[in-house]
């Protein structure tokens, strides 16, 4: 395969087995810059299922979350010495343990959907993803970053209510405070000039801090830093009927059989929804999908 296929964006492709999604991952992974990525799915893997000249990657095909120890596991079977970047795929989606593990062992955690199309779950996985698009290969057209993937500004959130009403609260006592120092005896002793700048100071010192803290009681936002960094969207999914269309137009097969696994194995509704939801599933769609994937857990 020529180096310029190696990093042509890959095109939708349905995943049906866990066998495809191993060869979806090597796809990605070529993608991202490994040319020589490589699945073996049956073969003697040892916890890795694509391997790369500088990196590994294993792919979950489950309906259940992915945990601190299966990334343990991937640790462990990185080889001594190695300096590989490890690449984790799943189906699903991952703990907060899983997450805070791999951000401590720099593992990229990336998300597939049933078409085959990619979502990074955490920060390594987003710097793998730009990497990629940063940086084409030699013998391929050079071009923008692919249209499946906006780019746009994250900001960082606001701050909690009570945060905001405690800044409100020493804000307003702050303006209030001189008035209650105006003729008091222990405080204005004299002489006059004294007085007087002692009275500019209490005034300009409490006014300041008072109109600074309710001014930045909401918080910055909008500020772009090495903190917030651009974060990619979810892949563009095709168009789905919406509106009363919806409500008539069959429902994807891969999808209702998905929710039902999903069902089955523990996760509750308002999961699986939000899964649905990530993947670009419309509201009216998610319910029918939730319902038809329910029948048969309710006729048992």
């Amino acid at each position: 395969m020529s180096g310029a296929t190696d990093r042509a964006v890959p095109q939708p492709t349905q995943i049906s087995s866990w066998q495809r999604a191993e060869h979806n991952a090597a796809r990605w992974m070529r993608y991202w810059g490994y040319a020589d990525a490589t699945a073996r799915p049956g073969g003697p893997d040892a916890g890795v299922d694509v391997r790369a000249r500088g990196a590994l990657g294993q792919v979950k095909y489950q309906a259940a979350q992915v945990g601190r120890p299966e990334l343990q596991r991937f640790v462990g079977a990185r080889p001594r010495g190695s300096t590989a970047q490890l690449i984790f795929f799943t189906g699903s989606d991952y703990t907060q343990s899983a997450l805070t593990y791999a951000a401590e062992w720099d593992i990229a955690l990336f998300r597939y959907g049933l078409d085959g199309t990619m979502t990074p779950a955490n920060d390594v996985a987003r710097r793998v993803q730009r990497r990629a698009v940063a940086q084409p290969s030699a013998q391929a057209p050079t071009r923008t970053a692919p249209a499946s993937v906006p780019v746009r500004a994250s900001a960082p959130p606001e701050r909690p209510f009570w945060q905001r009403a405690l800044r409100v609260w020493f804000g307003v006592t702050l303006l209030l405070a001189p008035l209650g120092s105006i003729g008091d005896e222990k405080t204005y002793t004299g002489p006059l000039a004294l007085d007087a700048v002692k009275f500019v100071g209490i005034f300009t010192g409490c006014w300041l801090v008072g109109g600074y803290l309710l001014v930045t009681r909401k918080g910055r936002r909008g500020k772009r830093s090495e903190a917030w960094p651009a974060r990619p969207s979810s892949p563009a999914v095709p168009p789905r009927p919406s509106g009363l269309a919806a409500l008539s137009a069959p429902l994807p097969a891969d999808l209702v059989a998905e929710a039902a696994r999903m069902l089955s194995s523990g996760r509750k509704p308002h999961e699986v929804d939000r899964v649905l939801r990530e993947r670009g599933v419309r509201f009216l769609e998610r319910g029918r999908i939730l319902n038809e994937a329910q029948r048969p857990t309710q006729r048992h």
